[in-house]
């Protein structure tokens, strides 16, 4: 032997199985970090791309600046992207609650809007009084729909802060387009129409000659400072700056006032770290628990070595040697085979879905979303190596550090073991296999730790790899912005509760909220119909709202418990205070309500639990400025004297007919006059169908990392049973049958998927509680993946009893000589 590192090809060469499961463990671990790594770069350029078509592809847009202001920001260098709009007013489509919002856009400005421009007939606007209107804001207005048909529209149009009442204006206009139903909108209570080219200019006053400037930054670093260094530079007020909340929260940037509440670590990075971590974990315990039991057989080796003058770290190095050997095999092909895995995966969603499902236009977008998807490869693939090796060596550090301190007289004399019995309690044995399992368990802690966590981290990796999946969906804000599934109003009269109680009985009705809404407008006098122990200014509103406490909670914040007892009782409510008002650069006074102030209403008085920014509105209408006070209905009953709801919100049950209903519930409305209904049915398909993408891919990493999970499960357990075959040998030298030792080690089988899947779920269910704080989420028990840990747990002790018999049987089929001989 020329060198003693020859010794470790030459134990490479006898050790097959050994060597071969480690190599199986170093694959599959950089196959799960290659894949892991790759797909952090596609779902996270899949969820800012839902997020950039929900609310437009821009940062931030800066309303009613004049043409000298957008000519010197639009002159910035910071700027990546700058286009503007111009609106032309709102105009009401009929009783259904929504409007059509008018806009021309300037330069490239709708290119960064692909739901808005989507043409299902005819053309873009391309002239001055030309439009191009969706197809349910056409049915609506009652027009024909035909293209080249005049269409009048009634508009009301206003600044932001305006001394005047809205300019209101009827224009007909050319129709040059239908564009395709754009229900996003219907959250909000709006519909998008075009404008040709120069038609602000043509009808509009100069007073209303503003622009809304749509921005992208080209870094962002320091975001809010540079947005109030824009905004300085043409002197912006504030207040009409308008942050793209979708878009920034995706992206994890802090903005305007929620800069401390936004994600300062992407959750994304975070739930792929800890995944990462688990599938290291659990490919580390292989590596070591392999390693550890072939140091221990070579002892008396190192032994001989250590006597003829070889050092410690010459055997320490023998060890690592032996592992990086492996690692140089199987991190290339784990590596490769996890970018290759991760284009299949991602050309297979692709040939699943249309281009529309990604809200491209074309299959040339879609490819070119695609490769921008994947220009994170390089970084993907030095990081999966650079991790795996760590993880590797690391595992190695024990049996390397065990080897290279043992003494060549213990090591050569075999002394090592000590053997001692405690007293037992003698006990009858109902079922010798499942007793003997449960022994052999106790008989060696150590491998049956390693064994549990090995198992426990697979599971808990499948657990938290669906968890996060829905916090990908950046459309869950949207969805959060309109309760039920319809929306039923009637502002006049309201609905009675026997009203309220018919339409939640419907069949097809699973749950119904509601809301209470009286508005109070001063008199010439700056009189209401209310007593109050407080004065309005002047302009402003008085309204008081009844919602469930659920609502409450959500609009109050934190909350003490004392204080939502208050609020149950009726003695307390939470208020929202009006917004402030400029007028010629100087804001206007306003009402003032503080936490802790006590208002008398009708001789009632109600402590302020809270002061929130949120509101309660109703059919669609913005919030009409004042003080607003938010009670439970039983109080607003107290308060206003009235028990009628002004909107009711059902919810259908999963089977639900929804033509049917929507027929029983025009015959509800049609009973009531003054009543109207929404539909968000087809917001939320909408909503859902801009998620499909990113989950049919993370589905498909899911599945293809649940698949390498399970190989880690069956490398383990054969690794457990293979290191056993001298005991299997001696248990059947003793007179053991064969189907006897299958069900010990069934049974042990057994154990081992019971505490792995409590072991594992629990871990599950702790990163799936970690992930969701760092999503900026609360967690309640409806977020508990339930289903995914009996999966993840069922599965796991299938493959582990399967994976049990398969090697079992070799180990039962070979002689008892042969086994108990065995080097392997």
């Amino acid at each position: 032997m020329k060198s003693y590192t020859s010794l470790v090809w030459r134990e490479l060469k006898i050790q097959k199985v050994t060597s071969f499961l480690i190599l199986a463990a170093v694959i599959m671990s950089s196959l799960m970090t290659a894949v892991i790594c790759q797909s952090i770069g596609i779902l996270s350029a899949m969820r800012l791309h839902q997020a950039s078509v929900l609310n437009g592809d821009r940062h931030v847009t800066f309303h009613q600046i004049t043409r000298e202001e957008k000519a010197r920001l639009f002159a910035d260098s910071r700027l990546e992207f700058a286009a503007s709009w111009q609106s032309l007013g709102t105009a009401r489509l009929g009783n259904s609650g929504l409007s059509l919002q008018l806009r021309e856009y300037l330069e490239e400005d709708l290119s960064i809007y692909p739901q808005i421009k989507r043409v299902k007939k005819g053309r873009l606007p391309e002239r001055p009084l030309e439009i191009a209107l969706p197809e349910d804001a056409l049915q609506l207005l009652g027009a024909s729909g035909e293209i080249g048909d005049t269409v009048s529209l009634k508009l009301s149009l206003s600044l932001l802060h305006d001394d005047q009442l809205p300019w209101e204006y009827t224009q007909d206009f050319l129709l040059t387009g239908i564009l395709e139903n754009n229900y996003l909108g219907y959250a909000s209570g709006t519909v998008s129409g075009i404008a040709g080219e120069k038609t602000a200019e043509r009808i509009l006053p100069e007073k209303y000659q503003l622009y809304a400037a749509d921005l992208r930054l080209r870094s962002l670093d320091d975001f809010q400072g540079q947005i109030e260094s824009l905004g300085e530079s043409i002197h912006m007020p504030e207040e009409e700056i308008q942050y793209n909340w979708i878009y920034l929260n995706a992206l994890g940037v802090p903005y305007g006032e929620e800069t401390e509440e936004a994600q300062g670590f992407p959750f994304l990075m975070l739930s792929a770290l800890m995944v990462g971590i688990l599938v290291l974990i659990a490919s580390g315990l292989v590596i070591y628990n392999i390693l550890k039991i072939t140091v221990t057989r070579r002892m008396s080796q190192y032994g001989v070595l250590r006597a003829i003058g070889t050092e410690r770290r010459q055997l320490y190095f023998l060890v690592t040697l032996e592992l990086l050997i492996l690692c140089a095999i199987g991190i290339p092909l784990g590596t490769a085979g996890g970018v290759a895995a991760s284009g299949e995966i991602l050309e297979g969603v692709l040939s699943i879905l249309s281009p529309e499902a990604f809200q491209t236009g074309s299959p040339e977008e879609l490819l070119s979303l695609v490769r921008q998807s994947g220009d994170n490869s390089l970084w993907a693939v030095s990081g999966s190596i650079l991790i795996t090796l760590a993880s590797s060596l690391l595992a190695s550090l024990p049996a390397a550090s065990y080897a290279a301190r043992v003494s060549p007289v213990t090591a050569i004399g075999n002394t090592s073991a000590k053997v001692g019995r405690r007293r037992r309690r003698k006990n009858r044995v109902k079922h010798f296999e499942a007793f003997y399992g449960r022994l052999n368990l106790r008989r060696n802690p150590a491998r049956t730790f390693i064994t549990v966590l090995s198992l426990a981290m697979s599971i808990a990796v499948f657990v938290a790899l669906q968890s996060f999946t829905g916090l990908l969906d950046t459309s869950r804000e949207v969805r959060d912005m309109h309760l039920g599934d319809y929306s039923v109003t009637n502002k006049s009269t309201g609905f009675t509760p026997d009203e309220a109680a018919k339409l939640e009985a419907d069949p097809a009705v699973e749950s119904l909220q509601a809301t209470k809404f009286s508005c109070f407008q001063q008199d010439a006098d700056g009189d209401i119909p209310l007593e109050l122990n407080f004065s309005l200014q002047p302009g402003e509103t008085f309204q008081i709202t009844g919602i469930d406490t659920g609502r409450i909670w959500k609009l109050a914040g934190e909350l003490p418990e004392e204080k939502k007892t208050k609020i149950q009782e009726g003695t307390a409510c939470v208020v929202k205070n009006p917004i402030p008002v400029s007028f010629q650069g100087r804001e206007l006074a306003r009402t003032q309500i503080q936490k802790g102030d006590t208002i008398e209403i009708q001789g009632h008085n109600l402590e302020v639990a809270a002061v929130t920014d949120g509101c309660v509105t109703v059919n669609n209408d913005g919030f009409q400025n004042g003080v607003q006070v938010i009670v439970t209905d039983k109080t607003y009953d107290r308060l206003t004297g009235s028990s009628q709801y002004t909107e009711l919100y059902p919810v259908l049950t999963p089977r639900a007919e929804e033509t049917a209903f929507e027929e029983r519930l025009k015959g509800f409305c049609g009973q009531i006059p003054g009543s109207t209904w929404l539909s968000y049915r087809n917001t939320d398909r909408q909503l859902e169908e801009s998620f499909q993408q990113i989950r049919l891919l993370s589905w498909g990493f899911i599945i293809f990392i649940g698949l390498i999970g399970i190989l880690n499960i069956i490398n383990t357990v054969y690794t457990n049973i293979h290191t056993r075959v001298t005991e299997i040998g001696i248990q059947r030298a003793v007179g053991m049958s064969a189907g006897s030792l299958y069900r010990t080690f069934l049974w042990e089988g057994v154990y081992y998927s019971l505490l792995a899947a409590g072991t594992g779920s629990a871990a599950g269910l702790l990163c799936t509680f970690v992930i969701y704080r760092a999503a900026g989420g609360s967690f309640s028990l409806r977020e508990l993946p339930l289903s995914a840990v009996a999966e993840a747990s069922v599965l796991a002790a299938g493959v582990c009893l399967a994976a049990t018999v398969i090697p079992l049987r070799q180990a039962a089929k070979m002689s008892i000589v042969e086994a108990i001989g065995t080097g392997e």
